[in-house]
């Protein structure tokens, strides 16, 4: 088996076992905590997530690219890289402390913030950028289930009511600090790397030159996503945003989808691209649309007639969290099918583009959610989500067929007929009152089959996709 199969299998399995227990996580804590407390729990972490953006600082996919193209160079680029993103994760802390002194009345969000400010130091630290770019992401696979897998089960050991709120971030905190260093022992004594460490100031200008547009991609990228929940947040109330969080939360695991698919060939866009193998790279991308629509048209249609028995699962506290839940499925599909651009773009150095499309609609989902949301609710925060995506599809769309075409609704199409016979066991088994659980995997297995039967992607097909050595 080649790499791109090793690598797509390994980093598949390991982000579904980590999203797996993500979620089960987020489920646990929703049940035993208050929706208020759920609502503090969330906002902070939405809010945390903008910071880890800033001390990555857009060189995940910088390095993961010089890394493919010099692989003599690692140590160096190691080294300048992580002393790079210390001295930012140092201002970044000095811009939370800050954050958390301003916040004066609400105690629990500012305690929380403290605390999850501590988890970006692993974060900056990380070295999955580098596997990435030799390709032994099966190093990433371990990781991914480390810094999901502990907190996950610390969190089901000892969070038994909202008194235990402060125990979640500091579980996080010991799962990224375990998973570092078993990252950079991997690193220094099984693949016998070393790290250059430097201070370079004029380098670390031109990282920041570099990387800002991924930053500020990232951030207003982040907007389209999480914005919303931060103006129910502070604007409505915090039991408003836990059970708006809920809705998102199941979103959030299903969008993390999209990585198993895009993140072990991105190298590979990259390389295609670099080495001006067209052709090849138009026929990777096909075949990639093929499988995005193969995956996400079900789970859309499957969690829009699934929603209420979803929600429930949570609680019945969070009921009204259905119908944003049912809209937010429509931005799936759209996000989905929009990374095939989104990754595009990244890949073949068009960053610039990138953030132009996502400044867009970050600008107007911000100013469409400070507007409408406080007088109208979660449910119209979730129609401004699904509008900021529309406009990244279309825009990403226009910029990335310059490099190559895709045609994605031909295989719409061809998901139609299964999707539909997937779609009358659902409805079937929701009128009989089966277990959600069981008429989901009932639903799964029957849409596999159909997929098969109706010859939209035979075994064969599958199999080729993943053993090629050109992922073509």
């Amino acid at each position: 088996m080649n790499k791109i199969a090793k690598n797509f299998l390994s980093v598949s399995f390991s982000n579904l076992l980590g999203q797996v227990f993500t979620f089960f996580i987020g489920w646990y804590v929703a049940k035993k905590l208050t929706s208020s407390a759920f609502g503090d729990l969330m906002s902070v972490q939405a809010i945390t997530v903008y910071f880890s953006i800033i001390v990555v600082f857009g060189l995940q996919n910088y390095g993961t690219r010089e890394v493919v193209k010099y692989k003599e160079k690692i140590p160096k680029i190691v080294g300048e890289i992580l002393t790079f993103r210390i001295f930012i994760f140092l201002i970044s802390y000095v811009c939370i402390y800050i954050l958390y002194l301003k916040l004066k009345n609400d105690v629990i969000t500012k305690n929380l913030l403290i605390i999850y400010g501590v988890t970006l130091l692993p974060t900056c630290l990380s070295l999955d950028w580098v596997f990435n770019g030799i390709e032994k992401m099966n190093y990433n696979a371990v990781y991914n289930v480390i810094k999901t897998l502990i907190p996950c089960v610390l969190t089901f050991m000892l969070v038994k009511n909202s008194k235990d709120i402060y125990l979640i971030p500091i579980f996080t905190i010991i799962a990224l600090t375990l998973g570092s260093i078993y990252q950079i022992y991997t690193y220094i004594f099984k693949l016998k790397l070393r790290i250059e460490f430097q201070i370079d100031f004029s380098k670390y200008k031109s990282y920041f030159l570099f990387g800002l547009p991924f930053v500020l991609s990232g951030i207003l990228a982040t907007i389209n996503t999480n914005v919303d929940r931060l103006v129910i947040e502070f604007t409505i109330s915090s039991s408003s945003a836990g059970i708006y969080s809920v809705s998102y939360y199941v979103v959030s695991f299903l969008t993390n989808v999209v990585t198993f698919i895009f993140l072990p060939v991105f190298p590979l866009l990259v390389d295609l691209f670099h080495k001006k193998e067209i052709s090849k790279l138009e026929k990777l991308t096909d075949n990639l649309a093929k499988v995005v629509i193969m995956v996400i048209l079900p789970i859309t249609i499957g969690g829009i007639l699934l929603s209420k028995e979803i929600i429930l699962l949570f609680g019945q506290k969070y009921i009204t969290a259905y119908l944003p839940f049912s809209i937010l499925m429509i931005y799936t599909f759209l996000l989905f099918i929009r990374e095939l651009y989104g990754y595009g773009l990244n890949a073949w150095h068009m960053e610039k583009k990138y953030l132009r499309v996502v400044a867009v609609s970050a600008l107007i989902n911000l100013t469409l959610n400070l507007i409408f949301t406080p007088r109208f609710g979660m449910n119209i925060a979730a129609i401004i989500t699904v509008i900021s995506e529309v406009i990244n599809f279309i825009l990403m769309k226009h910029y990335a067929e310059k490099v190559v075409k895709i045609n994605s609704f031909k295989y719409i199409l061809k998901a139609l007929i299964p999707t539909l016979i997937m779609t009358a066991f659902v409805l079937l088994f929701k009128y009989l009152n089966v277990n959600i659980i069981i008429n989901i995997i009932v639903a799964a297995i029957v849409y596999i089959a159909a997929i098969i039967g109706f010859k939209y992607m035979s075994i064969d097909e599958i199999k080729s996709f993943l053993l090629r050595k050109n992922g073509v």
